[in-house]
């Protein structure tokens, strides 16, 4: 779907409110976005943006499934979904997010790391040490994280 050039001005408004921590002034510009825009890719990812700013997680990890549905390439869609679930739901829950993710985005290394944070948290600590390894394996700054991530203490 192509967005009508005042939609597109409404959309980069709602970013950079979000991007300055003003949710409330995002939410304005999306509610003036019109109903047939609004399955649009662009705009279910600001709206993702602003419940994760709102901490409106169920709300979140709703839109996080849809844009998993959609775009399951883009592994962004499954990191917020899970952390919106974790949040909302369980640990557990998310584990699961990640679980299929990973299974799409063997490579991406902010999965591995969150999977290590969940499996840590969750008591299961020689399977963290082995996604906290793949993280660092495949971007070496998760190592600095690692050392002051609270999510990683049971593993310190």
């Amino acid at each position: 779907m192509n967005l009508s050039p005042a939609t597109v001005r409404r959309l980069s408004y709602a970013e950079g409110y979000l991007m300055l921590g003003l949710a409330k002034q995002a939410a304005e510009e999306l509610a003036d976005v019109p109903p047939e825009a609004n399955e649009a890719l662009p705009v279910l990812k600001l709206r993702l943006g602003l419940e994760l700013a709102r901490a409106a997680w169920v709300a979140a990890a709703g839109l996080a499934r849809d844009l998993c549905e959609r775009e399951p390439r883009d592994a962004s869609h499954w990191i917020q979904r899970a952390y919106a679930t974790r949040r909302g739901d369980s640990l557990a829950a998310a584990r699961e997010i990640l679980w299929r993710g990973l299974t799409l985005h063997p490579r991406e290394a902010t999965i591995h790391f969150n999977l290590a944070c969940y499996e840590a948290q969750l008591g299961h600590l020689d399977i963290a040490r082995a996604y906290l390894a793949g993280s660092v394996r495949l971007d070496p700054s998760f190592a600095e994280l690692a050392r002051t991530d609270p999510d990683l203490a049971p593993l310190r």
